[in-house]
């Protein structure tokens, strides 16, 4: 078989078909309908046979299963469906007397559909039946049973449900926050130390700066734990640990000291830096009663922040609320089952919300009853992202919760790269917040020291030297004159 012309539309020759089907070029990188470019290639190269008398063209409800998807866009730019393709033209259905094509999704959808369901049901049959091989105490072959937890754990060759890509996005997506946030702390960090050194701007002199830039140095410090994490887990073998000669999957209940390390660095480090975020908002409105006992008391403050984490921690760890995550190949705190997720994770946020907005609607509140008051707004703005932050954060356990058959922390979408990636989101903006303060605290001070003008300095000129005569004559005059009084 080969092409025939005249096509179906009329034209005579390949080069005429060839720039007709240009004119859908914008349709087809639409991509309206999967069925749209074969339908177009049989309209303006149709097939033909030596024992048919009219070419081969597309079957009627090809073009009427592309139109109904593809009218719409057409008709969102202006434009009807174009006559020379008109629906009614072609045959109904293949047989002796027309043929036509139906296509290769006319038939394969429904057989796809079919399969991809087939396969689903599948998939279910083998959970069920790995679910009822561990009640029995048998474990599938890519996992081993492990006496202290009696419970079947899977190997580190055992993907998990788990795509390459979905872990290889994943990966890419935490070295790129946490390389960011360490690129903007170090920034910050030099233009802190050049005021210092050079003491021309006072810097850090507000306990709203300095929470700020503190939080900003403890989410550094989070992210190159992931750096490292991401970089050497294969090397220092974070998510997987020996047992019976067996390389297993660290899961919840089986200790193993690098993921133990990682989950609880991440942890406390995370934690102290939330609690830095949480003092701008209750801070940076001296107004009020609590900043100002706050700023009177930094030092024990600052030992609060350090401090506080160290009680969740310990209580995780007793807990063995440590495990890796399948997707990210990390270990976290939590991640043993949902029910310690949501007690060291969702608690968390949701104790931090709760303080967060409760101490920014005050601040707010005290700004309508003074107008005498010395308030940080930039510290303002970045205090009142956090609790919105956390919100989101909150909205992703809900929704794990609300719809469990998903599993969506096996696959890299929206909901599982906020939930792992929630510490780097905020570290990214805390530092990028921080930075731009900086700079527009020294823009502010540059146009200040403008506005007021240069003052040269008056320059120091040696004096001559007095003649000895003349020194010992203006002493002894001197003496001579106190004598006298």
């Amino acid at each position: 078989m080969s092409n025939s012309f005249p096509n179906l539309v009329g034209e005579e020759s390949y080069k005429d078909a060839s720039e007709s089907i240009l004119t859908y070029k914008p349709l087809l990188s639409v991509v309206c309908s999967e069925q749209l470019k074969f339908f177009l290639c049989s309209v303006y190269f149709p097939m033909c046979n030596e024992k048919l008398a009219h070419p081969i063209g597309p079957c009627r409800p090809l073009c009427l299963s592309v139109q109904e998807k593809c009218l719409p866009v057409l008709e969102s730019f202006g434009f009807s469906w174009p006559d020379v393709i008109r629906c009614d033209k072609f045959p109904l259905e293949n047989n002796r007397e027309k043929m036509c094509m139906k296509g290769p999704n006319e038939q394969g959808t429904i057989q796809d559909e079919r399969a991809k369901y087939a396969a689903a049901d599948q998939d279910d049959e083998e959970d069920k039946q790995r679910a009822a091989d561990r009640l029995n105490g048998k474990c599938p072959q890519d996992e081993v049973f492990l006496n202290r937890t009696s419970k079947c754990v899977p190997l580190c060759s055992n993907p998990q449900k788990v795509g390459q890509t979905d872990r290889d996005s994943a990966s890419r997506l935490l070295l790129f926050l946490s390389l960011s946030s360490v690129i903007l702390t170090i920034l910050s960090v030099f233009i802190v130390g050049l005021s210092f050194y050079f003491r021309r701007l006072e810097m850090l002199n507000s306990l709203p700066e300095t929470a700020m830039f503190f939080s900003c140095i403890a989410f550094c410090i989070t992210s190159i734990i992931y750096i490292i994490s991401v970089s050497f887990k294969d090397q220092f073998q974070i998510s997987c640990t020996d047992y019976t000669h067996h390389l297993l999957f660290v899961t919840g209940g089986l200790s193993h000291v690098p993921c133990s390390t990682v989950a609880s660095l991440i942890y406390y480090t995370a934690t102290c830096s939330r609690l830095w975020w949480l003092l701008i908002c209750v801070s940076w409105n001296k107004a009020t009663r609590t900043a100002n006992i706050l700023d009177d008391s930094r030092t024990r403050v600052i030992m609060l922040i350090l401090g506080i984490p160290l009680a969740p921690l310990m209580l995780a760890l007793l807990a063995k609320a440590v495990a890796a995550n399948p997707l990210t190949g990390l270990c976290f705190i939590g991640s043993a089952s949902a029910g310690t997720d949501w007690m060291f994770n969702f608690c968390r946020e949701l104790v931090l919300f709760l303080i967060s907005s409760i101490a920014l609607s005050s601040a707010c509140c005290r700004l309508l009853g003074s107008d005498d008051q010395e308030v940080n707004g930039f510290a303002g703005v970045i205090a009142a992202v956090y609790p919105i932050a956390a919100l989101f954060y909150m909205l992703s356990f809900i929704n794990d919760a609300t719809q469990p058959n998903l599993s969506l922390d096996r696959s890299f979408n929206a909901v599982s790269a906020t939930k792992f990636s929630f510490d780097l989101l905020l570290s990214f903006i805390m530092c990028g917040f921080c930075l731009v303060y900086l700079l527009f605290k020294i823009a502010r001070s540059s146009s200040k020291v403008s506005k007021e003008g240069y003052q040269p300095a008056v320059p120091k000129l040696p004096q001559p030297a007095i003649p000895g005569s003349v020194r010992s004559n203006t002493y002894a005059s001197t003496f001579r004159t106190n004598n006298m009084i």
